[in-house]
């Protein structure tokens, strides 16, 4: 079955009240975005100043001075702001040829040491991705040890929904039927993973900048968040953070975009190329 996948709320208009000249807000996000660690150069402009023009309202604020001062002086406001910025949108088995390649390179070579293996999803948005990578364990041939899946995002709102496990249809739209069957149980115009599903991943909240690393994994998927949004030399300290939490020969998987630095590229090879999955060199 799993050959065979292939295939924000009502609210007043961003910007009322708040007024402010291009050069003005380019001037905010250059002085704004890097301290926090991220890259003004990752975003388009409309989508991220009507994301922050809507928390400037949220908190009262209805120019860009007042707001950067809040930002410079909070810490958390800071963290607000990064989760806010820092958003990955997903579904069930995106990119479809990445999980193909798991299940049939990656994981039995997980399960084939005959340990529990260890899995974490480093910014799992809404839970998609880990709920995926269960689904492919369980979907494995033959026996296999336990699964200790790992999955952290900084955003307590998207934690809240993915261990809520309910998803609206267009989540799913590149899971087999069969899958869905077996996998999902339909609750009105949702879906939801079934119990024993939600029950073999847990959920934490993680700043990947701010805290350390949360223990050792044969696999690490780290897609479209810290290698598209963080600046140079954040995406090279969460790239180590990342390598010294991969067991030995452990594999890392980036956004099919997303590339590492000459500098972490040295940590790692590539073991397969077109999916932008890593695997940590020896004696790194």
């Amino acid at each position: 079955m799993m050959s065979s996948i292939l295939q924000p709320g009502n609210g007043p208009p961003a910007g009322k009240g708040v007024s402010m000249s291009s050069d003005e807000f380019e001037a905010f996000l250059s002085e704004v975005l890097p301290p926090i660690g991220l890259s003004p150069s990752a975003y388009r402009r409309r989508n991220i100043k009507r994301r922050i023009v809507r928390r400037m309202e949220s908190a009262g604020i209805h120019d860009f001075p007042r707001y950067r001062d809040l930002v410079r002086r909070d810490p958390a406001e800071q963290a607000i702001l990064r989760s806010l910025l820092v958003v990955t949108i997903s579904r069930f088995f995106r990119n479809k040829t990445v999980f193909q390649v798991l299940f049939r390179e990656v994981l039995p070579r997980l399960a084939s040491k005959g340990m529990p293996a260890a899995v974490w999803s480093a910014g799992c948005a809404a839970g998609e991705e880990p709920y995926s990578l269960c689904i492919a364990w369980e979907e494995l041939p033959g026996k296999k040890p336990r699964l200790r899946l790992l999955a952290t995002d900084i955003d307590p709102v998207s934690l809240e929904r993915a261990a809520s496990g309910s998803y609206p249809e267009s989540s799913l739209r590149e899971v087999p039927d069969a899958l869905r069957r077996k996998y999902f149980e339909r609750e009105g115009e949702s879906y939801r993973v079934r119990e024993e599903v939600r029950r073999s991943v847990s959920f934490r909240k993680l700043d990947m900048l701010r805290d350390g690393s949360p223990g050792r994994f044969g696999l690490i998927l780290c897609r479209n968040a810290a290698f598209t949004y963080f600046g140079p030399d954040q995406r090279l300290s969460v790239a180590a953070m990342l390598g010294a939490s991969l067991e030995e020969g452990g594999y890392l998987v980036l956004g099919r975009t997303e590339t590492l630095s000459k500098e972490a590229a040295d940590l790692f090879e590539l073991a397969f190329p077109a999916e932008r999955i890593y695997r940590l060199r020896a004696g790194s």
